[in-house]
């Protein structure tokens, strides 16, 4: 990571007088964005349309400089750009800490998915408080298809964000629950440092409920013979012990056991290493992208037996993780806190980390992770603090409250455009949300509205319409409040990722 060079930077006073005498209608200037590279002075501010880079300097010097953008004369002159996506390259090539990077290979990391393009700058504003690494640009597909945003868009919001903080850490990009060859190419083509290949899609569901009679003979039908000697060797007539701190665990499989797993698995596990050798290709023998794969979207919660099958596996075909997402027991929904037995969730929580540190030291990742409170201390304990944990929709869900204090009647009218979009969003998501334990808004006052941001049901209610509130027609409101409020709205996300890695136990800085 370069470091800037060292000369004096003017104070946000100095910065703000030489400013006036431009025509800029700027609104805000990012202190801590502003550095000298080149012998020449680059900052953010936001004007009446925007936030823009400027960059101070002498006459001669900026015109040497490669930032597309306007020059106006004066002493010093300046040049006023665009965010755009030829600009946004410069900055990564000037400013190397702007690019994303491989992060997982840190002890505690996470995900803080940004859905507006807003919310990266509150998300540092945390991260910075603790030893943890953070993926700011995280974004599925189908995330992507309901802002109407792709990753170069994403990872160009976070990386702008990542220059106004002047944060110098490093931070990862994740194409999320990627299903095919494409969309990895897709992600990888846009920059992201991270892949997480979501594996629901080649799985056979159907090999778990199988008459016992009939698997053998769909083994037969669908295995290659050589791969069935392989997988078969490798699994029967052996004990899989693991040892720790909590107890031990040993785990041996039947010859019908594997042949339900070999049916489960056979196609995803082809997938993955097509994956893993694209990856190898495209980044060096040690791929250069955190990889990650998940199984979180699947119909029954995964054993430690499916874990450490499909772990033996892939190493048998060469293919290396940086991180699993397993389908947890209980229930892992939206906005909410963890729905089950937490004993239960310990014990199995505490098996699937002893087969990560013998097959891999990778690390869980925990999917829908945002508010599960209940359960982050046992995580962050069990794990010894490797541990991925992604949210996503709780900072949606910051901006909602955002409006709900800032502007009574606009948050009342996207509670409506949520009830409206209800039926159709929750075809899309698991959860059990009840609309008729959420109060009527009429009923309501305005002080007593963000209240309803704490509560469980109204708040999985918000969540998954996010995609249909955006499209709506209260969308330019509901931004123009965002970008007015932007301190409050980064005071609100520090505090709430805060919290999310205070009960993880994640250490604080000094």
């Amino acid at each position: 990571m370069t470091s800037i060079e060292s000369s004096r930077i003017p104070s946000s006073e100095e910065i703000l007088k030489i400013l006036q005498v431009f025509p800029l209608n700027f609104q805000k200037i990012y202190p801590q964005s502003f550095c000298s590279m080149n012998g020449l002075l680059y900052g953010m501010i936001r004007t009446d349309q925007g936030k823009k880079l400027i960059i101070l300097g002498e006459k001669e010097t900026l015109f040497k400089d490669s930032f597309k953008g306007k020059i106006l004369h004066h002493a010093p002159s300046l040049k006023v750009c665009g965010l755009s996506t030829e600009n946004t390259l410069l900055l990564m090539e000037l400013f190397p800490f702007t690019r994303p990077v491989s992060v997982l290979n840190y002890p505690a990391t996470i995900g803080t998915g940004d859905r507006l393009g807003l919310a990266t700058s509150g998300h540092i504003r945390a991260v910075r408080k603790f030893k943890v690494r953070p993926v700011f640009a995280q974004q599925s597909i189908r995330e992507n298809g309901q802002t109407g945003r792709n990753y170069k868009e994403v990872i160009a919001d976070a990386a702008w964000s990542v220059f106004q903080e002047n944060y110098q850490e490093g931070y990862g990009a994740d194409g999320d629950h990627l299903k095919s060859l494409d969309e990895v190419k897709l992600a990888i083509d846009a920059g992201v440092s991270m892949i997480t290949l979501d594996l629901s899609e080649k799985l056979n569901f159907e090999a778990f409920s199988l008459p016992g009679e009939v698997v053998g003979q769909r083994f037969k039908e669908e295995i290659d013979p050589g791969d069935a000697e392989v997988l078969l060797h490798l699994f029967l007539d052996k004990e899989f012990r693991f040892s720790g701190s909590r107890g031990d665990l040993s785990i041996r499989f039947s010859e019908e056991e594997v042949k339900r797993h070999v049916l489960l698995f056979h196609q995803a596990i082809d997938f993955s290493e097509e994956v893993h050798q694209f990856l190898i290709r495209r980044t060096g023998r040690k791929p250069l992208i955190d990889f990650e794969i998940s199984i979180d979207e699947i119909p029954f919660p995964t054993s430690p037996e499916t874990h450490l099958f499909l772990m033996i596996a892939l190493r048998h075909r060469g293919v290396r993780i940086d991180s699993l997402a397993p389908r947890f027991i209980g229930e892992f929904q939206k906005g909410i806190d963890y729905r089950g037995e937490a004993a239960a969730f310990r014990e199995k929580f505490y098996r699937h980390v002893l087969i990560s540190q013998h097959y891999g030291n990778y690390k869980l990742s925990i999917h829908s992770g945002s508010d599960k409170f209940s359960i982050f201390p046992d995580i962050g304990e069990i794990s010894q603090g490797k541990i991925h944990l992604k949210t996503a929709g709780t900072s949606w869900l910051e901006a909602v409250r955002l409006i709900s204090l800032k502007d009574p009647s606009l948050y009342r009218e996207m509670h409506q455009e949520a009830l409206s979009s209800f039926g159709e969003a929750s075809k899309q998501y698991h959860v059990t949300t009840d609309l008729s334990r959420i109060p009527p808004t009429k009923d309501l006052i305005d002080s007593e509205l963000p209240g309803l941001l704490d509560q469980e049901n109204a708040r999985q209610l918000l969540h998954i319409t996010y995609g249909f509130l955006l499209k709506s027609e209260l969308r330019g409101g509901f931004f123009k409040m965002l970008i007015h409020c932007e301190e409050d709205y980064a005071s609100l996300l520090e505090n709430h990722i805060e919290k999310h890695l205070e009960y993880l136990g994640v250490e604080r800085r000094d």
